[in-house]
């Protein structure tokens, strides 16, 4: 680290970061493709904690890695025990746990709606960086899974 920073500075940056990652999973379960593709760094990395091994890279085609999800498959992702490491002014570490349920939805169904069998429990490592225009956002998030329910 080149220059101090503050505890003020430090938790402010938490903070955001936090903010970040929490956006991100309630984006994600609105279905919105285009706030989750620019929450990454033009040549951020996104790896489904599903499919660590297909990484989406770059903005465009994170956003089409969204898009592509089936249109009846509804979501929840439960963000658990997040931590952020402040690297410097510039660079966070962040690690969380994700829990994501799921729901396929038929036409005309009526809410709540049950659960798919199967559930995940996994995490995101993450590099968060300040872009150019001062936000903070992702430059790389790797998923992983530990466990699968059902």
């Amino acid at each position: 680290m080149t220059a101090e920073i503050s505890a003020i500075e430090r938790l402010i940056i938490t903070q955001d970061c936090l903010e970040l990652i929490c956006r991100f999973a309630r984006k994600n379960d609105d279905r919105d493709a285009d706030a989750l593709a620019e929450m990454f760094v033009a040549d951020g990395v996104f790896r489904r904690p599903s499919l660590p091994d297909e990484p989406y890279r770059g903005r465009e085609a994170i956003r089409a890695g969204f898009r592509a999800r089936p249109a009846n498959k509804l979501t929840r992702h439960v963000v658990c025990n997040p931590t952020v490491t402040v690297v410097s002014a510039t660079e966070v570490r962040a690690e969380s746990y994700i829990l994501l349920y799921t729901a396929t939805v038929e036409d005309g169904a009526k809410f709540p709606v049950p659960a798919d069998a199967r559930q995940l429990l996994g995490a995101f490592d993450d590099l968060i960086v300040r872009d150019a225009d001062g936000a903070w956002k992702f430059k790389a998030r790797n998923g992983s899974l530990a466990i699968t329910i059902g």
